[in-house]
């Protein structure tokens, strides 16, 4: 599991998660939780396999061909959102009040 973490983590750097927030726009329903997510790993209370957790989330993610390529209409963003879904779980005692304010300041009626 971890090595696999550590697989899709390498895909993650913080320029290429805000380039493909900019660039998704038929799935912005993700972006408040994937927000959360980023603001989470930045904070330097979260322990460090949460960080990789999140990072190992956030690069799958971004991949567009991984299980379910993102390509393929309807099905392509399920695995994705299995994905974010797991990382929301795992993650939320760590994802702060602060986090959600930072994500409802760019986004005002986000729900998180």
């Amino acid at each position: 599991m971890w090595k696999l973490l550590s697989l899709f983590a390498r895909f993650y750097t913080p320029g290429k998660f805000i380039r493909f927030i900019r660039t998704t726009k038929h799935k912005a329903h993700f972006i408040p939780s994937m927000l959360a997510l980023y603001y989470c790993l930045q904070d330097k209370d979260t322990p460090k396999f949460v960080k990789l957790a999140l990072m190992g989330a956030l690069g799958y993610i971004i991949v567009p061909l991984d299980l379910l390529p993102d390509i393929i209409p309807g099905l392509g963003w399920i695995d994705d959102a299995a994905v974010l879904a797991v990382a929301l779980r795992f993650a939320g005692a760590y994802i702060k009040p602060e986090h959600k304010a930072k994500v409802r300041h760019i986004i005002p009626f986000a729900n998180i």
